[in-house]
């Protein structure tokens, strides 16, 4: 049989959408939080954790931490990509209903930074007890095995075994978390809020009430509890006593605002994502029921 040179796309039994990408990222965002609270109430791993970034030492949380972020990052990183530009001419973006070369430039950064936060962890241990196991560790300088003990100086982190010092890593990695979540806020406040035509940077008058308002009121207000969330944390570092715990330590609100911000990421992508029926406007297509 002659290979199909022509297929038309309605007859496919796959989709691949701008609308399946934003739902995957906002989905897997807004249960990041919630998996790592469940591995910490099963016990596996520490008991008592001071940020989302301390779960990559651990031995489930580290995988599922990791895991996520890199899932988010290749969605944000491969996905968000404009066409090639014709030879002799100039990349037309007008079919990208409500997105601009700069945002299709942001969203693929924000990947790029997500896979940073996923791969160079933050410089603290995460669990300070090593006894029954319970963090994540690598052997360095190891001696002994077959059937014999093996010894060797402890790492919290690969990566340190290899660096000199683990400052820098700190500092790449919340520094790749502040800009990721920069661009996610502008996306929420900015993107989103844009009404989806083929001119989509225009500004039409958006009627009160109507589902595309309450979208972006929902919208706007999911970047806004990101920036707030960003604040907080960089006036933690402030207050941060590295000799003994203060009370934001001790109520581990660093863990709590770094989720919120999540939650408000993963709202705002599920919603955009159109995860539920209800948040389609009364005559807008849904691709998920054109499948035959």
């Amino acid at each position: 049989m002659d290979p199909v040179r022509s297929v038309d796309p309605d007859t496919l039994p796959y989709r691949i959408s701008l609308e399946a990408a934003n739902r995957t990222v906002g989905l897997i965002a807004f249960a990041l939080p919630l998996a790592l609270l469940a591995v910490t109430a099963l016990g596996i791993g520490c008991q008592s954790i001071e940020s989302l970034s301390d779960y990559y030492f651990t031995p489930l949380g580290g995988d599922l931490f990791s895991g996520a972020l890199m899932i988010i990052g290749a969605v944000m990183l491969f996905f968000y990509s404009l066409p090639k530009r014709p030879r002799g001419g100039v990349i037309d973006v007008s079919h990208y209903r409500g997105h601009t070369k700069s945002d299709f430039r942001l969203a693929r950064l924000a990947g790029a930074m997500a896979f940073v936060v996923a791969l160079f962890p933050a410089s603290g241990p995460g669990c300070e007890d090593l006894g029954g196991g319970v963090a994540r560790a690598f052997i360095t300088e190891a001696q002994g095995g077959a059937g014999q003990a093996i010894t060797g100086a402890v790492s919290m982190d690969f990566l340190s075994t290899i660096g000199q010092g683990q400052s820098w890593l700190s500092w790449l990695h919340y520094g790749a978390a502040a800009v990721m979540f920069l661009v996610l806020a502008f996306y929420s406040y900015v993107v989103f809020t844009r009404v989806q035509t083929v001119d989509g940077t225009a500004a039409p008058v958006i009627e009160k009430g109507t589902r595309k308002w309450m979208r972006n009121t929902l919208y706007r207000a999911c970047g806004i509890v990101i920036v707030i969330a960003m604040v907080a944390l960089a006036l933690s570092l402030v207050i941060a006593d590295p000799d003994s715990p203060n009370w934001w330590d001790r109520a581990n609100l660093t863990f709590w605002f770094e989720s919120l911000a999540l939650f408000a990421f993963g709202l705002s992508w599920s919603v955009k994502g159109r995860v539920l029926p209800i948040l389609r406007d009364r005559d807008e297509d849904n691709p998920r029921k054109t499948l035959k």
